[in-house]
């Protein structure tokens, strides 16, 4: 008895032992969970595509870094939840580079009006070198990493209510919508319009009620925005690339380990490429349905080179924004490359 009472004795020291061990250790530890927050709603890819970069992650790790997702401006609008990345409120946040140049304006280059050719050239200038000054400026003084630079979200297009526009002289006496961005305003007024910056979320009331006569935007976001129920005419002018990125804060990016900061930029970089592919797929077949809805008139013949040629007096106001440097080495790299329009 006393022998099978000792074994028991020493059995159960072992396993309280070894418990206290992988405690102290740190065997076993919770999960470290990244907070991500984004403006996108149901229906948008981005809105299924950031939920899988989360479950990517999860999946990877064995759920040891867990990145919870608040979709749907949950955590405020797309500026304010970029400024919480920088100052570590918010973890991850995935928005465009035009709204990110807030904080380094140099970013508003990859949306500058009638610049690139098409989306391989600006793909490829975006992640290479020419950029990467302009990323170096974003880290070093708003503590902002991007786990990716690219996120295709497409090239926007002007809606209007009564008016077709396929020529800079149709732009005349019409009110559009813009962001509260300057690229935006100095395109606009180029253009020939009035700009007129309305937040994001009333755009589709502020069309409805004709408070302005028109927005620009990517197929995607008319499509799913439904902006085409209260626009009379969609106009191909592809005037202006939308590219979103992927941001982490610094810190938040840094106290990682170097295996986790490996997973979350390998599968920001797989979810990315799935976004591209499925996103300019669903361009084509999105602009399909709003030529069948019949509420829009669809102007395919627009004269892009018309409108480039209208850019100059916007490029030289935006100079001193984006920094003369920065602005020459992008367009430098275009036209090295071979470009569509005069800028």
């Amino acid at each position: 008895m006393f022998r099978i009472t000792a074994k028991k004795i020493l059995s159960s020291a072992l396993v309280a032992a070894f418990s206290v061990s992988l405690f102290t250790s740190g065997a076993v530890s919770a999960a470290t969970t990244l907070r991500f927050g984004h403006v996108h709603i149901a229906g948008e890819l981005a809105f299924e595509l950031e939920q899988e970069f989360a479950d990517r992650v999860a999946k990877r790790t064995n759920g040891e870094l867990v990145i919870k997702v608040f979709p749907g401006e949950q955590l405020g609008k797309e500026v304010d939840l970029f400024q919480q990345v920088k100052s570590g409120a918010l973890d991850i946040a995935s928005p465009s580079m035009a709204a990110l140049s807030n904080l380094t304006p140099a970013l508003e280059i990859a949306s500058a009006p009638f610049l690139w050719k098409d989306w391989a050239q600006a793909e490829r200038i975006i992640r290479g070198p020419v950029f990467q000054p302009i990323f170096d400026e974003l880290r070093d003084k708003h503590n902002i990493i991007p786990l990716t630079k690219i996120w295709y979200w497409g090239w926007r297009n002007l809606t209007t209510s009564t008016k077709a526009v396929s020529k800079p002289e149709d732009m005349a006496g019409l009110k559009i919508r813009v962001p509260e961005s300057p690229v935006w305003v100095e395109m606009i007024r180029a253009m020939g319009a009035a700009p007129t910056p309305i937040p994001f979320g009333e755009v589709y009331t502020a069309l409805q009620q004709k408070t302005v006569d028109g927005q620009e935007n990517p197929i995607p976001t008319i499509y799913a925005r439904k902006f085409y129920e209260v626009q009379g005419y969609l106009s191909m002018t592809r005037h202006m690339l939308q590219n979103n990125l992927v941001i982490i804060n610094k810190r938040s990016f840094e106290k990682l380990s170097p295996e986790f900061q490996k997973v979350l930029l390998e599968e920001a970089a797989a979810v990315s490429e799935k976004n591209t592919r499925l996103q300019q797929e669903q361009e084509g077949k999105m602009l399909e349905e709003i030529r069948k809805q019949g509420k829009t008139k669809v102007v395919d013949e627009v004269d892009r080179a018309a409108f480039a040629a209208k850019m100059g007096p916007a490029y030289k106001n935006l100079e001193a924004r984006w920094g003369a440097a920065n602005l020459k080495r992008v367009r430098d790299a275009v036209n090295a490359a071979g470009t569509a329009g005069a800028n």
